[in-house]
């Protein structure tokens, strides 16, 4: 069975075509740093279906678009 992994170039490329700064992105999903989110695009830490899911709304993409099979 082939594992789905986040694509860390499309959560970078949604984010900066949409003019979000890292910043930006940990405040709207709660995060107390910007590391928080940092640390997910740069692929150091995991992310969870419920942060895919709302970046995949604040993209305005399915969550499938966000993810490399």
């Amino acid at each position: 069975m082939n594992r789905a992994t986040v694509d860390l170039d499309a959560l970078k490329q949604h984010r900066t075509e949409l003019g979000y700064s890292i910043s930006d992105i940990a405040d709207y999903l709660g995060y107390k740093t910007p590391t928080g989110y940092w640390l997910i695009e740069k692929g150091e830490r995991s992310c969870n279906v419920s942060v895919l899911y709302s970046l995949s709304q604040l993209f305005n993409v399915t969550m499938e678009q966000l993810l490399v099979v």
